[in-house]
């Protein structure tokens, strides 16, 4: 069987798009934060169930420790749902596939045409441009 050379860049490609993927989920931050988060809660909420009377007494009868250590393991799971719900990389493979646009083109596709104050602030593109006015009163002056 002989071999081609556009099918082993094509398997090159899916290898190395593979592990792109696999490295931006790696390093995504929602997934650091979120586990920092569950971290420093579960710390929070252990010393908060072993909280004495004397230390619930310094906080006027609350168990901080409890309640904060509970907060952030709320927050750290809604990072870690987040990054696991919508993966870094499927993200980034979504924006390679958008259609391209040119450099100034600032519109949103699908959107609607601009009104108002809205079309008033595109007032200011290449393609609305008026030409420089000229003297109409023919004397030649500028």
């Amino acid at each position: 069987m002989a071999h081609d050379s556009l099918i082993a860049e094509a398997e090159e490609a899916q290898i190395d798009s593979g592990r792109a993927r696999r490295a931006a989920n790696l390093f995504d931050l929602r997934r650091m934060i979120g586990g920092l988060f569950v971290i420093y809660g579960v710390i929070l909420a252990v010393l908060g169930l072993g909280a004495s009377d004397q230390e619930l007494e310094k906080a006027a009868g609350w168990n901080l420790n409890l309640s904060v250590g509970i907060a952030m393991l709320i927050v750290g799971a809604l990072f870690l749902v987040w990054a696991f719900a919508r993966p870094l990389g499927d993200e980034l493979e979504e924006d390679d596939e958008r259609p391209e646009r040119p450099e100034g083109d600032r519109t949103v596709v699908g959107a609607h045409a601009p009104t108002g104050p809205d079309a008033a602030a595109l007032a200011g593109s290449k393609t609305t441009r008026r030409a420089p006015r000229r003297d109409r009163t023919g004397t030649g002056r500028g």
